[in-house]
């Protein structure tokens, strides 16, 4: 059977509901110091829930991304463990840290649903979370007579997908990342002086694009005649 994949589809974060909007967020932006604090008293948000959802282009400025899903991908190999190596940050001019779901999160939920296996003995996958980060960068825009400082967010994914036996030997892997030097500015570039929900609505809409491009890359990669072994077709 030709190996092919269905159209995405996608995985919505329940997180951004208006009941989530409006009981306020964990950090304030300060532009005196250019950096995101506690707001008094606020509590730390827990991870919230997916839900899954058919998947529709984005608009930029869209406040509920879609992650793509697809056909499931079956590996032969007996299981496959999910592990991140990806050291959450606390401080700037990391952000990702700061989300109501991380970026490691969402790209956790999305291997798992995308990945699976059929049991074929002596053979193991490892889904392995290398860099799930996304980093804030100060920019001018405009002239000398029109200058204005905006916030630039970089994001940079990087996964591994590893085949061994039993014996852990690698029998066969891939590695890909993925980064968002090439989007368009409206999908990652900010006013100074925007509020914390439109940068939140801006990482998360980032998060799911770069984890779109990350898809397509390892679509690309497992449907190549060296995994032949290892995929079923």
């Amino acid at each position: 059977m030709a190996f092919k994949f269905s159209r995405f589809y996608a995985l919505a974060v329940c997180a951004l509901t208006a009941q989530a909007c409006s009981t306020g967020s964990t950090y304030t932006y300060d532009p005196q110091t250019q950096n995101y604090v506690p707001a008094p008293q606020a509590q730390y948000n827990q991870p919230q829930a997916y839900a899954e959802t058919p998947y529709v282009q984005r608009a930029p400025g869209d406040s509920h991304p879609l992650v793509p899903l697809g056909k499931k991908i079956r590996l032969k190999a007996e299981d496959i463990k999910f592990i991140s190596s990806y050291n959450l940050p606390t401080r700037a001019p990391n952000v990702d840290q700061l989300m109501l779901v991380y970026p490691e999160q969402i790209i956790h939920k999305w291997a798992v649903n995308r990945f699976s296996v059929d049991k074929t003995p002596d053979r193991h996958v490892r889904f392995l979370i290398i860099d799930a980060s996304i980093i804030e960068e100060r920019i001018y825009t405009g002239g000398s007579l029109n200058k204005s400082a905006k916030h630039k967010y970089v994001g940079r994914f990087e996964v591994s997908l590893q085949i061994t036996d039993s014996e852990g030997r690698v029998l066969s892997e891939t590695r890909k990342s993925v980064d968002s030097r090439d989007l368009p500015d409206a999908y990652t570039v900010i006013d100074q002086e925007a509020s914390l929900e439109a940068r939140e609505k801006l990482w998360i809409g980032l998060t799911y694009d770069l984890l779109k491009k990350l898809s397509i890359q390892l679509e690309e990669e497992l449907s190549t005649q060296s995994f032949n072994e290892f995929v079923e077709r």
